[in-house]
């Protein structure tokens, strides 16, 4: 059975593109017992909130977690807490280049995979007109960076990606199905 370690609308939604067939466990991890740190912040916290529930799955099962972040200038971007706090994530990442960086963990068969995938973004110039228009049509209280590439606003925030387009939706799809090929998970 294929265990993904989220609640994440995003993630479920992502991986129904590779497989139908699998069962949601949220994790128990407190993210805020994880100190910020800029050293491989996504990986730690995919890691722990795979090893949260690993006793919930069994050794045959393809347990997958993810935790995905911004980050700019050694700063990690969270989910901001309030409105405010998005206005500033988007006023820095204004006409600017950043990271987003997912951390996956795999457990399958007693053995633990970790990886990085970092994607490079260019944001669009934007004015704080635009940052509030957006703000009103996208609800990003629970988006690492506070802004959605998939997002259906007018405003459009993203000039170009280099790298995983599903990385920075919150699931590097890509990497998450070369795994499941790799033991033959699916065809």
């Amino acid at each position: 059975m294929i265990i993904l370690g989220s609640s994440s609308p995003r993630r479920i939604e992502l991986l129904k593109t590779l497989i139908t067939d699998f069962k949601i466990i949220k994790p128990s991890f407190d993210e805020k017992s994880l100190k910020k740190s800029n050293f491989h912040y996504a990986l730690k916290e995919s890691y722990f909130k795979a090893i949260s529930i690993k006793n919930l799955a069994k050794p045959e099962d393809f347990l997958i977690s993810c935790d995905t972040i911004v980050k700019y200038k050694n700063k990690i971007l969270g989910k901001p807490s309030s409105i405010s706090e998005a206005t500033n994530y988007l006023k820095m990442l204004s006409n600017k280049t950043h990271k987003v960086i997912s951390g996956v963990t795999i457990i399958y068969q007693n053995k633990i995979y970790k990886k990085e995938i970092t994607t490079k973004v260019y944001f669009n110039n934007l004015t704080i007109n635009d940052i509030e228009q957006y703000l009103k049509e996208e609800y990003v209280l629970d988006k690492a960076g506070a802004y959605a590439i998939q997002s259906t606003s007018k405003i459009k925030l993203v000039k170009k990606i280099k790298g995983s387009y599903t990385n920075v939706m919150g699931f590097p799809v890509e990497y998450i199905k070369r795994m499941l090929l790799k033991f033959n998970l699916i065809n």
